[in-house]
């Protein structure tokens, strides 16, 4: 499975704190191989994606059967319902 990031995306990650991109890239490695490992987003902006946390921000992403496209991060205190 591809990993592709949406455009943005990849300036967005160099802007995080090391640490939180640490931890983000172990999941994104591991969603090369479970795409379908995280919840769905059952409402809101985001309804529809699938979401980990890393640090303090949510990663958004999406599954087709050929790629993961990670769509956006947000700080999780920016959560809306």
């Amino acid at each position: 499975m591809t990993i592709v990031f949406a455009e943005g995306v990849p300036e967005q990650f160099a802007e995080l704190p090391r640490n939180v991109q640490q931890q983000a890239a172990r999941c994104i490695e591991l969603l090369a191989k479970f795409p379908l490992m995280y919840p769905v987003r059952r409402r809101g902006l985001m309804r529809g994606y699938r979401y980990f946390l890393a640090g303090r921000y949510l990663f958004y992403y999406s599954v087709s059967s050929a790629e993961v496209r990670l769509a956006a991060i947000i700080p999780a205190a920016m959560r809306r319902a």
